[in-house]
């Protein structure tokens, strides 16, 4: 899969996983036109970047999980 696919795939799962509007990953897969396997590598190299996405099972989504840390500077910084 060339560069510039590969781009438009992850510009793409990260929009959805911002609004939490992923579904299932069965549910993304097919939004993205990708198979699950290729899904969880995309999800990978996120993961690779810090960028700790998770699953909700119960809301059917996936989300960034946020570092308690970062959390704390973001507040502390804006204060």
């Amino acid at each position: 899969m060339n560069l510039i696919k590969n781009l438009t795939y992850v510009e793409k799962l990260h929009e959805l996983i911002v609004q939490q509007k992923t579904g299932s990953p069965k549910e993304l897969a097919e939004k993205l036109g990708i198979n699950r396997a290729k899904l969880y590598v995309l999800i990978d190299e996120l993961n690779a970047l810090n960028m700790h996405v998770q699953y909700s099972r119960k809301y059917q989504t996936f989300y960034y999980q946020r570092d308690e840390n970062e959390v704390i500077t973001n507040n502390i910084s804006m204060n």
